[in-house]
């Protein structure tokens, strides 16, 4: 901010100077202004995880563990050990109180009025193998292989998936390979 600041006082001082210059009075002088070069301001160092600077910035409000239930909470330090809520969004919608969650990583998570998980999307990262129903994994590996599940959403007839390519897969409650999603 000081950095513009300072571009638009000095652009502000030379369109004065060359306004006034295009004056024909004989009787005027011109005055040259020193002006300083702008220092550059050093740079702070971008996260090292863009994702993880999105989801800060994303987050409605900080949060600490204590706004959440404690089945949500729990769910984070089991699947995610290494990373802390930043923020909570609850929604009061069908009835019950619902939460998405932000975390330190980058991650959203969406739980239910039972407090249990809708979405988990970790964008560039891959959802823990251990919520993803064995038939899906299975699946993915055989056709997809080395392709990470970024994202798993509930849908009421099953599952969509998101894999780090961005390919969309729909599968039934049952893990059975619906198709590709549009």
């Amino acid at each position: 901010m000081n950095k513009m600041y300072k571009i638009l006082s000095i652009g502000a001082i030379l369109f004065t100077l060359i306004s006034c210059s295009g004056n024909s009075n004989s009787d005027q002088q011109q005055v040259a202004v020193p002006v300083q070069p702008v220092q550059e301001q050093p740079v702070q160092a971008p996260p090292v995880d863009s994702m993880q600077a999105q989801a800060q910035q994303a987050a409605p409000a900080a949060a600490t563990t204590q706004a959440v239930p404690d089945a949500v909470n729990t769910f984070v330090k089991q699947y995610f050990p290494n990373a802390t809520i930043v923020g909570v969004e609850l929604d009061n919608d069908h009835g019950g109180m619902e939460y998405d969650i932000y975390l330190s990583d980058g991650t959203e998570i969406d739980f239910d009025a039972n407090n249990q998980w809708d979405k988990v999307d970790c964008h560039t990262k891959a959802v823990p193998a251990a919520l993803i129903p064995q038939a899906i994994a299975a699946h993915v590996k055989s056709n997809y292989q080395n392709m990470a599940i970024t994202k798993i959403d509930k849908d009421y007839g099953g599952y969509e998936i998101e894999l780090a390519n961005g390919l969309d897969l729909k599968f039934d409650n049952s893990g059975r390979f619906l198709g590709i999603d549009d």
